[in-house]
């Protein structure tokens, strides 16, 4: 009976914690994705300022 109940118990444990992971994964990917996407657009400007510099000074 001893083993059983644990087993159980054990079993609901990892469902909690599972079900724990998908809700931080969800708000943390929410909160994160518009920052992420702000930064990738920044980068991708600063690279395109840089290249154009470059090859206009490649030019002179």
């Amino acid at each position: 009976m001893g083993l059983r109940y644990a087993l159980v118990v054990g079993k609901v444990l990892w469902q909690i914690l599972a079900l724990l992971w998908k809700v931080a994964r969800l708000v943390l990917w929410k909160w994160l994705k518009p920052r992420l996407m702000k930064l990738v657009m920044i980068t991708a400007a600063l690279v395109g300022v840089v290249l154009l510099v470059v090859a206009v000074l490649g030019r002179l």
